[in-house]
Formats: structure tokens, C-alpha cells, sequence
């Protein structure tokens, strides 16, 4: 979770991978796993947010790395709480661009190994004649 407010209008998502230090272990298959965030929620502090609207806005990169700049979500006064599904595949910054908050953004961090079953487990000819 993160939580934006008048002082931390911004937050920056960018996972850090063990694998993308260099290692000289052979066993090491050098699968670098996908990250992606998965923010589910938006939560606002209703006893301190006193602004009309609050809106959040996300930076990431797009297509030949291109920037990416779009409104996500927008929530009114009487708004607390609002469910969503915003997949982001790669580093992001979120920024609370109108409102002062405490608005807590709810999500989960997921991995992907697409490729983690080809390492390692070569096959022998006695196993496939089995």
C-alpha cells in the first residue's frame, strides 16, 4: 500500500530485481521475472479530507518507450472508497494531482516466471524413452 497527502503527493513504483545484479553463478538460470502492480482500491481519510474533488494521475512508459500520462481516478467529496483494477506493467510514478488527501492506494506487487519450467530440468534420452 502508499499513502499520498499534501507533503507526499507522489509516489514512484519501481522494483528492484535480485537477478539484475550481476552474479557469476552458474546455476543461476538468469530468468529475470515480470513485475507488475496490481492496485485494486483507492481509500480516503474521510475524517481529514475536506477537498471537493481528488484526482490521481500515473506516469509509466508505453510503446517504444514512450511517455504515458492519464488520469486514473477521480473522486468526489462524499467518495471514501472506490474499487478498481489498474494493471500497471511496468515502473510508474502516481501523483495526486488535485486534493491534499490522505488518499491509500491498495494493491499486490506480482511476479511472473514465463520461463522458469525451461531451466535447469534438461531431459535425458532415458527419461524420455520412459
Amino acid at each position: 500500500s502508499c499513502k499520498l497527502t499534501e507533503s507526499n503527493k507522489e509516489y514512484t513504483w519501481s522494483p528492484k530485481d535480485p537477478s539484475d545484479e550481476d552474479s557469476e553463478d552458474e546455476s543461476d538460470p538468469s530468468c529475470k521475472p515480470n513485475h507488475r502492480l496490481l492496485v485494486k482500491l483507492a481509500n480516503k481519510d474521510f475524517e481529514n479530507c475536506k477537498d471537493d474533488l481528488t484526482v490521481l494521475s500515473i506516469e509509466t512508459k508505453g510503446y517504444q518507450d514512450e511517455k504515458i500520462s492519464s488520469v486514473f481516478l477521480t473522486m468526489k467529496k462524499n467518495d471514501y472508497m472506490e474499487k478498481f483494477d489498474l494493471l500497471i506493467p511496468d515502473t510508474a510514478k502516481i501523483k495526486l494531482v488535485k486534493g491534499s488527501g490522505p488518499i491509500t492506494l491498495l494493491g499486490s506487487h506480482c511476479l511472473d516466471f514465463y520461463d522458469y519450467r525451461n531451466y535447469g530440468g534438461e531431459e535425458t534420452e532415458e527419461e524420455e524413452d520412459a
